[in-house]
């Protein structure tokens, strides 16, 4: 198996030995809790390489490693990286679009975002992303913010806000009002131009039922569906107003010794169901409710059809926990695939088996279950799961269907992009950070997105040591951010030897081939004004502003 390793401008670098990479990194400096796994403290844990760039000098992507077969799928990774640790040096954060070859593509405004998504809004390829403030006590980072989407051109066309007054929470579990109420977890666009999305309210309840205070408070889960149009709540459900149908006593998040975590005041509430999926089912929906280990059937009026549990069965007989085992756990992304309504349904779903309190002992995998509805019947189609590389992921994570029934699998927690063919093997394996340095929450492959940014490239221009009798060469560096490689193949570069670039200039323009997010050329002697004019073919597509160098 060959390895690649691509790169632009490198802050640290990797040495490669046999064919396994190992970065050679610096330590870091600062706090030491908390500790991953095998209980070496963060600081004392190498960084992962990243990328730097003269034209855009606060974007600092990973670096990624990819071990690669011919029969892989191709196409952009579409995640969000984020650092859990404040020491990580000089790292950006905001979600990316990167190629197989580790180049990026398109990087966000150097801010947090989360549930970054090529999707389809009106038959048109869309981009979505969540941004806000994540944090909170005793909560599994939920979050209070806004989601964005973006055309082809990466113009916003529209967007979800969420505040209708009745929301405790605010930032950080603090009760500070915020403008938005919308959560990280989902934000999914339907085929009826409407967006589901989900909600966390604070809420004062009686928690005697499971030894917790009689004024207790709790996190209702909320799910929303909002009509893009006209930002209309279409549809709204509640976890506490249907405890009576998915009672308290459910919820695996526990202290060990069996108590409740939280739940004695507004700003520590018990987060006793968390709901980090929804999608459409026959005239209902779908959940993924982590803290049940349970995927959840709703009906149009929001009453529960049925509950799968991981554990037991729930509304089903008991499941396998044999040679195919069809136990899940804390699972993330639990989404129909197919079925006839009341008759079966085959649902995918990343099956985590670890959270921060329970790991270690039962590998993460993805999940493909078969329902039979009628009998209430469950049999596992297969889990996927790398042989030569188990994962214990506490949090987060995808589990996507590709073409040719490849599947793309992505770790959350642990920073590992996995492809496997239709015969479970891996054909693509890629990483973009330590073990628990970086997450993403979602993470996908996609082959539909082809942009061509509203605004123009940037270039910049820096000195080199020059060769021969020259002291000093000048490099101009060029990039276009989010332009995909389908639009553009390459640059023509004008030189002016005066103040301005002129019309014989034009005619002398040098052709210079793409090379990955940013690419150089050497300036001739004597230049004195430039401008880099993006290129399909040789035939411009947007000019950069003149520089004068």
């Amino acid at each position: 198996m060959c390895i690649s390793i691509f790169f632009a401008s490198i802050v640290l670098q990797f040495s490669v030995q046999g064919s396994h990479a190992s970065p050679l990194l610096e330590r870091a400096v600062g706090q030491s809790t908390p500790t991953p796994a095998n209980n070496t403290p963060f600081n004392e844990v190498p960084f992962w390489p990243y990328q730097t760039f003269v034209t855009e000098p606060d974007f600092h992507p990973p670096v990624l490693q990819i071990f690669k077969q011919p029969t892989a799928t191709g196409g952009l990774f579409v995640f969000a990286p984020l650092p859990f640790i404040p020491v990580y040096p000089n790292r950006s954060v905001g979600g990316l679009l990167m190629d197989q070859a580790g180049n990026p593509i398109w990087h966000t405004p150097n801010e947090a975002v989360g549930q970054l998504e090529v999707q389809q809004l009106n038959g048109k390829s869309v981009l979505s992303y969540w941004t806000g403030g994540i944090g909170g006590d005793n909560i599994d980072a939920h979050g209070f913010g806004t989601i964005t989407i973006l055309d082809t051109a990466y113009r916003q066309i529209t967007g979800v806000v969420l505040n209708d007054g009745t929301f405790k929470a605010g930032d950080s579990m603090q009760n500070k009002p915020e403008p938005s109420y919308v959560d990280i977890h989902e934000s999914h666009i339907t085929p009826h131009g409407t967006m589901i999305i989900t909600a966390y309210n604070s809420t004062p309840y009686d928690l005697t039922s499971v030894a917790g205070p009689k004024e207790g408070w709790l996190l209702d889960s909320l799910i929303y569906e909002i009509d893009l149009a006209t930002n209309k709540t279409l549809f709204r459900w509640s976890s506490v107003e249907h405890i009576d149908q998915l009672p308290l006593n459910g919820s695996h998040q526990l202290n060990a010794d069996g108590s409740i975590i939280g739940g004695n005041n507004a700003t520590h509430p018990w987060d006793y169901f968390l709901t980090n999926a929804v999608r459409p089912l026959d005239d209902g929906y779908i959940l993924s409710v982590r803290h049940y280990w349970s995927a959840v059937a709703l009906d149009a009026k929001g009453d529960v059809k049925w509950n799968l549990n991981g554990e037991d069965g729930g509304d089903f007989h008991p499941l396998d926990q044999g040679t195919a085992p069809s136990t899940f756990s804390w699972q993330h992304y639990v989404i129909p695939i197919n079925g006839t309504p009341g008759e079966n349904l085959t649902i995918d779903m990343f099956n985590n088996n670890n959270n921060g309190r329970d790991n270690g002992t039962a590998p993460s995998t993805g999940l493909t279950l078969h329902l039979d509805l009628r009998n209430r019947t469950v049999r596992t189609a297969s889990r996927l799961q790398d042989p030569n590389d188990t994962i214990y992921a506490d949090s987060q994570g995808t589990f996507q269907r590709l073409p040719r029934d490849h599947k793309f699998v992505a770790y959350g927690q642990i920073a590992k992009l996995k492809e496997y063919d239709q015969n479970d093997t891996v054909v693509l394996d890629a990483k973009f950070a330590q073990d628990n340095q970086e997450s993403s929450y979602r993470s996908y492959l996609v082959s539909n997105w082809s942009a061509t940014p509203y605004y123009p490239p940037k270039i910049a221009a820096t000195t080199v040591e020059g060769k021969g009798k020259v002291k000093e060469d000048v490099v101009l560096s060029m990039s276009w951010n989010g332009a995909t490689p389908d639009v553009y193949d390459g640059w023509v570069v004008y030189e002016g030897k005066g103040n301005g670039i002129t019309a014989v200039d034009k005619k002398r323009g040098e052709l210079v081939p793409r090379t990955g997010f940013e690419s150089n050329v050497t300036l001739a002697e004597g230049t004195r004004t430039v401008v880099a004019a993006a290129a399909k073919g040789g035939r411009v597509l947007r000019e950069s502003a003149e520089l004068r160098v």
